[in-house]
């Protein structure tokens, strides 16, 4: 019998199904910590070895040349790592940190340790950029109810009746923990060491490492994205 016949029979037994999706995620779990164990020699090695590297973490498959992509679901581009963990690399190797719709994934507290990693990391002078969705943006876009914006949140393929429902959907779906605006994101930053944070415009930066690299639904909600640049002090 064919394996996929044969899987096909064992999930239509009473009780199965949790049974075998629960081992799937077991197996897939195993090798993608594996993978990262791997990847992080990689990494080390690498950090040693060069200098000004250039970091996209969150990168998601969203990959961009020229820079390293770091996830901690790896692919065959896609180096595996843990953001909220130490990172396996050399203090001062990178030039620019970038992540993009990736800091509202995790807690405020998974964050700063993120961004204490990245500041590590960073060489005297070296630049970071944070985008993600902005939360004064969004509650403006809520406050003013225009059907057209919500006609464009749900042309995403979103499911929202309302506008309340729209807003509920950044705070709430696909994995989102933490939303900011420039106040809080910018506290942040300093908190961690960071200095001459500014809000920048989407695909814009007064660092010329971090200009044009935003690629992340610009066209979504004009004013939904929030675009942070900091820099390491010399």
């Amino acid at each position: 019998m064919a394996a996929a016949a044969l899987k096909r029979q064992i999930l239509r037994l009473p009780g199965a199904r949790p049974v075998v999706e629960s081992a799937y995620r077991t197996r897939n779990e195993a090798w993608r910590l594996a993978r990262t164990r791997w990847d992080g020699r990689r990494l080390r090695r690498l950090s040693t070895s060069q200098s000004g590297l250039r970091l996209n973490v969150g990168a998601s498959g969203n990959h961009l040349q020229g820079w390293l992509s770091l996830d901690i679901r790896p692919d065959e581009v896609c180096l595996g790592m843990d953001a909220t963990r130490p990172w396996p690399l050399e203090t001062g190797c990178a030039e620019a940190v970038n992540s993009e719709h990736f800091i509202e994934h995790l807690s405020r507290e998974e964050a700063g340790r993120y961004l204490a990693e990245a500041h590590r990391v960073l060489e005297p002078g070296g630049v970071l950029r944070t985008t993600t969705p902005d939360l004064r943006g969004l509650c403006e876009l809520y406050l003013q109810r225009a059907p057209d914006v919500l006609d464009a949140h749900r042309s995403h393929g979103y499911r929202a009746a309302t506008h309340g429902e729209m807003l509920n959907n950044y705070f709430y779906c696909w994995g989102h923990r933490h939303l900011y605006d420039f106040e809080s994101l910018g506290a942040l930053l300093q908190e961690v060491g960071f200095e001459r944070v500014a809000q920048a415009d989407y695909g814009h930066s007064e660092h010329e490492l971090l200009r044009g690299i935003d690629r992340h639904g610009h066209d979504r909600l004009p004013g939904s994205i929030l675009c942070v640049d900091a820099v390491k002090p010399e």
